[in-house]
């Protein structure tokens, strides 16, 4: 009887194992995993029945369209964004080319959008199947749709580095022709794609994946197998870089990305983005490192983002968290009225443990000291001297506290406004960043210009967090669970090396940073892609927050008699003089119109849009508010920078009005600057809810500090809804770049 069980026994077991050993076998051997594919573009048409070009009609400025687009999308062939939507993510699964692309048709009704797949682990395939989908995009949408979109098809140059003298941040390529011949055969890339940890090729991972979620086991394996496609790749000899050949083309700095690029006969624009970011730049990092002949290209590099769904890059700020002394020690700065250093709070979390074990103030006070000088000294890991990581303790530190929508953890000297006001001295001719405006999604959904409503925030934003119950949290943070120990402790190489390679990225915190992201407006004489190449490249072209805004901003008195428009460069003698225009963003109807309904699918309408269109009222929001931005770029070396950029300069309040406002200003001291003088202007609307429009929603004692935060996604917190709250959405203008002119020359 016993031997009878025994043997019944290991029949069951071999009956449950067998198919688990088979599951893990076919896994490791990629049995199952098959090619994502670009998707299809679907043949509905798309009839425009909101048309803003009568708006510009109107005005006495130059009557150009304003045309509005998002030239940074990514598609599950990144592969963040690949799992990022993996369903065990609270993701929608696979989002392919085709999705771009049928979104800013169907629900955010754009002018014109790019495709940014990261480089790294771009297979040609997948590079060659991206094209073919785009062309079918401007073939289908020719067709049928009235008007007709743009698309473009680029990539996303992703480099980062914890050294800040080589750190040069990422920047999207975009490219002008989407012919065959016209497009590089592979992108540049700065990683071959053997990635470490979890973004490496795992047997056990997806195996994991597939069990807990067996339902959408396809998403795990064919990310298996994307997985084993690219890592099979190897980098590119010289010779191979712009053949046939499997293999992926690198360049680790700018310096080398220009230099490639320059080789390639394609039209193309380099736009950094997500500088200011601290997720991917490091505690000190700074645009002095990227401003000379052979790592800034002039040419090519002629705008930048200076707003996404990862925040503001705009402003400048003086103060830094970490301090380099004369003897080449660092120190912790201490805090000020609008910024708490990460190194200072740590202090502060080792203080209060102690304090709470019952230590003396005196002992306390040490220990808060030491803590502050571990953090600083293990910099850029300063985090994992703190054990026990609880990003509540946390607070606001490493928070830019008074700017607009600031990207998490903010870097100032990665800042917009730090880049156009340096100067470069270091050869014969005088080098500045001089650069254009846009505004992008950065999303990763393949959602173009998601910002038209703001609501649906784990797909229109990056913001996914949810911290309804402890695993959550746990995954979120792996150190959460550790013993808070009322000590800082330094960093233990062996210990902590996996945190090391992979940075804890505050996913808590940082998930309250995460916006449904902003529009490039280019002007331009007519909408097809040579006229908004040309918009683009001569950086005629500004930036929103995501609504669309309308926004006029031109030089008035030049001596030839013409109007300098947006992104002009010019020479004056005498003060110039300038005209502003805004109109604030049309109000939106809940739903899809009747045309949607009438023309596309109810497939797309659900699946794609979740019943919500660009679906604009006859009634505009008003504009608040002009602020104009003066910045004097650098004349001398070392000159402080502080000094040089004036935000704002001025600011001409308006009153409520459907036709907008409308200013004028003369700079009076320009002729007696005898320097370049850099403008641009921030037309600023009325108060609308916006997603994480709070950031971290501080509650606040009696001297402004705040005692606890309350984060999106956190049920004790904002909840784990949209996280709403008023924000005065904007328009960014590009720059008008004015040089003295001696009138006795």
């Amino acid at each position: 009887m016993a031997k009878r069980f025994r043997r019944w026994l290991l029949y069951a077991l071999a009956s449950v194992l067998s198919p688990i050993l088979i599951l893990f076998i076919g896994i490791f051997f990629n049995w199952f995993g098959t090619y994502q594919g670009p998707g299809e573009i679907a043949e509905f048409s798309k009839i425009n029945s909101f048309n803003i070009e009568q708006d510009q009609e109107t005005t006495e400025l130059p009557p150009k369209q304003i045309l509005f687009g998002d030239l940074h999308v990514h598609t599950t062939y990144s592969l963040d964004a690949l799992t990022l939507n993996f369903p065990i993510a609270q993701g929608e699964g696979t989002h392919p080319v085709a999705d771009a692309c049928n979104f800013a048709r169907f629900c955010s009704n754009l002018d014109f959008f790019a495709v940014t797949d990261h480089a790294e682990w771009l297979t040609r395939r997948e590079w060659q199947d991206s094209l073919r989908s785009i062309q079918q995009c401007e073939s289908v949408s020719g067709d049928l749709d009235e008007p007709a979109i743009v698309p473009f098809l680029g990539w996303e140059w992703t480099q980062n580095s914890l050294d800040k003298s080589t750190h040069y941040g990422h920047k999207n390529i975009i490219i002008k022709s989407i012919k065959d011949n016209e497009v590089p055969l592979k992108p540049i890339s700065t990683n071959s794609g053997n990635f470490d940890g979890a973004a490496s090729v795992n047997t056990l991972l997806t195996s994991i994946a597939v069990a807990l979620d067996f339902p959408n086991r396809k998403h795990y394996l064919d990310w298996r197998y994307k997985s084993l496609v690219a890592k099979s790749y190897e980098n590119c000899e010289e010779d191979e870089e712009t053949g046939s050949y499997d293999c992926y083309v690198k360049a680790d700095t700018s310096q080398e990305l220009f230099r490639k690029l320059e080789k390639l006969d394609s039209d193309l624009l380099v736009i950094p983005h997500g500088s200011a970011w601290g997720v991917t730049s490091p505690p000190l990092s700074s645009w002095d490192v990227q401003l000379s002949s052979t790592a800034h290209n002039s040419s090519m590099n002629r705008l930048i983002e200076v707003y996404s769904g990862h925040g503001n890059s705009e402003e400048y700020r003086s103060w830094t968290p970490i301090e380099m002394q004369n003897n080449g020690e660092m120190s912790c700065n201490l805090p000020s009225q609008a910024y708490l250093p990460d190194c200072f709070q740590a202090g502060e979390i080792i203080k209060e443990r102690c304090r709470v074990a019952a230590g003396s103030n005196e002992e306390c006070a040490k220990r808060a000291g030491d803590a502050r000088q571990l953090y600083t000294n293990a910099n850029p890991f300063g985090l994992l001297t703190v054990p026990g990581y609880d990003p509540m303790e946390w607070k606001n530190s490493g928070q830019c506290q008074d700017c607009f929508l600031p990207a998490f953890d903010y870097r100032p000297k990665m800042s917009v406004q730090y880049a156009l006001a340096l100067t470069d001295f270091s050869s014969e001719e005088v080098i500045r960043f001089k650069y254009g405006f846009i505004g992008s999604s950065d999303n990763h959904q393949a959602r173009p210009g998601p910002g038209y409503k703001e609501n649906l925030r784990k797909l229109n934003s990056e913001s996914r967090a949810d911290l309804s119950n402890e695993i959550g949290r746990n995954l979120l943070n792996p150190r959460l669970s550790d013993p808070k120990l009322p000590s800082a402790q330094e960093i233990d190489p062996e210990r902590d090396q996996v945190f090391m390679k992979s940075l804890p990225l505050q996913s808590e915190r940082g998930s309250s940073f995460l916006y449904t992201g902003g529009l490039a407006a280019a002007h331009a004489k007519t909408k097809d892609r040579q006229e908004i190449w040309n918009s683009l490249h001569n950086r005629e072209v500004y930036a929103t927050s995501g609504e669309r805004i309308l926004l006029w901003f031109n030089l008035v008195n030049h001596p030839d008699g013409s109007n300098i428009p947006m992104g002009g460069e010019t020479e004056m003698s005498s003060s110039p003089k300038f005209q502003v225009k805004a109109l604030g963003a049309q109000k939106q109807l809940p739903g899809c119109s009747d045309l949607d309904k009438e023309n596309i699918s109810t497939e797309v309408l659900d699946r794609l849009c979740k019943g919500e269109c660009f679906n604009p009222s006859d009634e505009r929001k008003n504009i608040s508010r002009i602020e104009v931005i003066r910045i004097r770029p650098q004349v001398y070396e070392g000159e402080p920078i502080n000094a040089l950029i004036e935000d704002p300069w001025k600011t001409f309040e308006c009153e409520p009005s459907q036709a907008g406002c409308q200013v004028e200003f003369i700079d009076e001291q320009f002729e007696g600057s005898n320097r370049e003088i850099v403008y641009y202007v921030r037309a600023v609307q009325e108060p609308t809810d916006a997603i994480n429009g709070s950031g971290l929603d501080c509650d606040l004692d009696e001297n402004g500090r705040c005692i606890k935060i309350n984060l999106c996604g956190d049920p004790k917190g904002k909840g784990i809804g949209d996280c709403l709250s008023p924000i005065e959405e904007r328009a960014w203008s590009s720059p008008i770049f004015v040089r003295f002119k001696s009138s006795a020359l």
